[in-house]
């Protein structure tokens, strides 16, 4: 009998506060130093890149519609669904590098990544996503890499669609729609990768990732 994933991963665990840090006494000399550094620290430029992550749309390429947490909730365990460009944060999302290709999708509205619900007991075809507080590398089930299909050929074809894998399963994130086109509130699960970008399905499981700000600038 195959061990269930939920056995091989478990459940997410929270993440842990840091532990306080002891108090220390300051010389005068050393206290004057620090002040003084904090001064220039403050009047110097601040990088806009370090306050502000880089941000992304999750774009479902065929449709238009975003990746959007259902109505905005804050709540552990909501689902994800696709929605209608707007500029609301549960469509924004930073990407967490997990390494080797791989990366953790946390929502910016709620602090919370997507990943696959474990509550079934196993991960399954159909499979939702849902957002949940930890977002800490290593947990398989939030993590996430792109990968490239193209078109059934006779020899090799030049990939055309960009597809999201999940690292636990190695299924494909996709828009719930069982007639092959999604629409608005198509739930966002999980399902076997299209194996070409002509197959029925493929508008379901057709993703961008969209990117909103610090792009590079420009060369001189």
């Amino acid at each position: 009998m195959r061990t269930p994933l939920l056995r091989r991963f478990g459940r997410p665990r929270r993440s842990t506060a840091p532990a306080g840090r002891r108090r220390s006494r300051l010389t005068p000399a050393a206290l004057a130093a620090a002040l003084a550094f904090v001064v220039v620290a403050a009047l110097a430029p601040s990088s806009a890149h370090a306050a502000d992550p880089t941000r992304y749309k999750l774009v479902n390429v065929r449709t238009g519609l975003r990746a959007d947490v259902i109505w905005g909730q804050t709540a552990s365990y909501t689902g994800v669904f696709l929605w209608p460009d707007n500029t609301s944060l549960s469509q924004q999302y930073e990407l967490l590098d997990s390494g080797n290709g791989y990366f953790r999708i946390k929502a910016l509205h709620s602090g919370q990544c997507l990943m696959l619900d474990w509550r079934a007991g196993t991960y399954s075809n159909g499979t939702a996503v849902i957002q949940y507080p930890y977002c800490d590398a290593g947990y398989a089930p939030s993590e996430w890499r792109t990968s490239w299909v193209g078109h059934t050929c006779p020899t090799q074809c030049f990939p055309m669609t960009m597809v999201i894998k999940n690292r636990a399963t190695g299924r494909c994130l996709d828009a719930n729609a069982p007639s092959g086109t999604p629409g608005e509130q198509a739930v966002l699960q999980q399902w076997d990768c299209i194996p070409s970008d002509d197959y029925w399905n493929t508008a379901n499981q057709s993703w961008n990732l969209l990117q909103l700000n610090n792009f590079p600038p420009p060369p001189r």
